[in-house]
C-alpha cells in the first residue's frame, strides 16, 4: 500500500506515527493512543513459553516470524524503516540525554541512561533476557554464525567478527581492540565484569558467570 508519496514503505515511503498521549512521553502509540509501556496491549508469540511480541503469523523472530530485508544491494541486514537498514540510511531516535549518540531503547534513553531492559525472569538474576524469557546462563541459546561451518557466536548482521561482523574499535589512538564501553576498549579503561557467583572474583566470560 502507498504511504506517502504514493510510494509504500519499502519504497521510501513514511508512515504517520503517533505518539503516546501520556504526558511527557515521546514513545509510539502501538494502540488505544498509547505505547507498550504505559500499557498499550499488544499480541505475544504463541509458541509455547515464548513471551516476546508477535512480529507477524502469531509468532516471534526467534520462532519464525519472516522480516524484511534491506533494499541496497547485496545487503542482508534486517529493514527498520524506509525500506533500508541502520547502515544505509533508516533513521533511528537517539537517546535524549546530552551527547549521547546512542540509539534508544524505551523512554527516550539508552540503556546507559536508564532505558528500562526485561530481566531474566529466573529468580535472583538480574542479567538480561535473551531468549524465552531467561538469559544465557539460564538456558537462553545464543546465536551462531551464518558462514558455512562456523561455530562462533554471531555479533552482528547473522555473523560473527571473524566473517564480516562490524564492531566499533576502541578510541585510543593506536589501538585495534574491540569497544566495550565508552569508546574504549577493556585496556584503555573498562574494568572487566565480575562473576555473579556469591564470592567469586574471577572475570566473567558468558551469562554473568566465569569458566570455574
Amino acid at each position: 500500500h502507498a504511504v506517502k508519496g504514493g510510494v509504500c514503505i519499502r519504497h521510501g515511503g513514511t508512515p504517520k506515527r503517533h505518539n503516546c498521549n501520556h504526558e511527557g512521553c515521546t514513545n509510539h502509540a502501538v494502540n488505544g493512543g498509547i505505547c507498550i509501556r504505559h500499557g498499550a496491549k499488544t499480541k505475544r508469540c504463541k509458541h509455547e513459553g515464548c513471551t516476546n511480541i508477535a512480529v507477524n503469523g502469531g509468532v516471534c523472530i526467534s520462532h519464525g516470524a519472516k522480516r524484511i530485508t534491506c533494499t541496497h544491494e547485496g545487503c542482508t541486514k534486517h529493514a527498520r524503516n524506509g525500506g533500508v537498514c541502520n547502515s544505509h540510511g533508516a533513521k533511528v531516535r537517539l537517546c535524549t540525554y546530552e551527547g549521547c549518540m546512542k540509539q534508544v531503547v524505551n523512554g527516550g534513553v539508552c540503556t546507559r541512561h536508564g532505558a528500562k531492559v526485561r530481566s531474566c525472569k529466573v529468580e535472583g538474576c538480574a542479567n538480561h533476557v535473551q531468549q524465552g524469557g531467561v538469559c544465557v546462563r539460564h538456558g537462553a541459546k545464543p546465536k551462531i554464525c551464518s558462514h558455512e561451518e562456523c561455530t562462533k557466536y554471531a555479533v552482528k548482521g547473522g555473523v560473527c567478527i571473524s566473517h564480516g561482523a562490524k564492531v566499533k574499535i576502541c578510541k585510543v589512538e593506536g589501538c585495534t581492540n574491540q569497544v566495550v564501553i565508552g569508546g574504549v576498549c577493556r585496556r584503555h579503561g573498562v574494568g572487566p565484569k565480575v562473576c555473579s557467583h556469591e564470592g567469586c572474583t574471577n572475570q566473567a566470560v558468558e551469562g554473568g558467570v566465569c569458566i570455574r
